[in-house]
């Protein structure tokens, strides 16, 4: 990374870093406007994504959308660690029922969530951390300090990181879960070769994912299920799935793209896959 590549990165930590959220909430849907305009290559990919998981082609209005909500996310991972609990807990909707199924997995066999790229998944973590859930998770080692700050940050958020790469990084997992902690890990996405293929409902497709999450629910007995988040308005819906049961961990995961599936296709504008992902 040059000077200027390393200047810009201080200077995008800082200021967004000390943004408040409703500034940066303005800012997001303001940009939005101009960049719909563009013909942005990530912005093409995700929409060739949505009309091959949904069968329907994204409205300009749900790719306007998007980039407003993929600028609030950029923006708030950057200053979560500065918000309080009561900023927190107002921003946060989530349902008597869905809190019960984290605290209860949690207070029996242990939990693994899986996550698809939806919403803010670092404001997830936040908020359960703020109502006292201890979480865990698992970050690519990005080069030139990047993962070392987003670890940072995400500590400042109550959250403990650990990097892909880590040797024995199963066993890590496998005592966290052992020890009560909440582990999450993004899901919709294989960035190894080890993952496993699995059907993407409705379609003829299959997607690679990795296994990490139902292997571990297996090593564990934990439960696994999945949480998703999207923006409706102010607010971030965070959603918990039943426990998703099988007897393999293609199953297992095959199980949870299912649930990945309905919530995109409920908010599309929320998943912020800005790639190819079907082949």
């Amino acid at each position: 990374m040059g000077r200027l590549s390393r200047s810009l990165t201080e200077a995008v930590w800082t200021v967004g870093g000390r943004l408040p959220r409703r500034a940066g909430d303005l800012i997001a849907r303001a940009l939005s406007w101009p960049l719909a305009l563009l013909p942005l290559p990530g912005v093409r990919a995700w929409q060739g994504s949505v009309e091959a998981a949904t069968g329907e082609r994204p409205r300009p209005g749900t790719r306007r959308l998007l980039l407003e909500n993929w600028l609030r996310n950029t923006l708030w991972s950057l200053s979560l660690a500065h918000w309080t609990d009561d900023e927190i807990l107002a921003v946060a909707s989530i349902t008597d029922e869905e809190v019960d199924r984290l605290r209860e997995s949690l207070a029996g066999p242990g939990l693994v969530l899986a996550l698809p790229h939806m919403g803010s998944w670092d404001f997830a973590g936040a908020w359960c951390a703020t109502v006292g859930i201890k979480v865990v998770s698992v970050a690519e080692r990005l080069p030139d300090g990047l993962y070392e700050r987003f670890r940072d940050a995400r500590a400042g958020m109550g959250m403990d990181i650990h990097p892909v790469d880590l040797p024995g990084l199963l066993g890590v997992l496998t005592d966290d879960v052992r020890a009560g902690r909440l582990v999450c890990l993004l899901s919709d996405r294989d960035l190894s070769s080890r993952g496993v293929g699995v059907p993407w409902p409705g379609t003829d497709a299959e997607v690679g994912v990795p296994a990490g999450p139902a292997l571990l629910a297996r090593r564990t007995g934990a439960d696994l299920r999945v949480a998703s988040t999207r923006f409706e308005g102010g607010r971030l819906r965070i959603r918990v799935s039943e426990r998703i049961d099988g007897d393999s961990a293609r199953e297992l995961m095959a199980g949870a793209v299912a649930v990945f599936a309905d919530h995109i296709a409920e908010a599309p504008g929320s998943w912020l896959m800005l790639r190819r992902y079907f082949r």
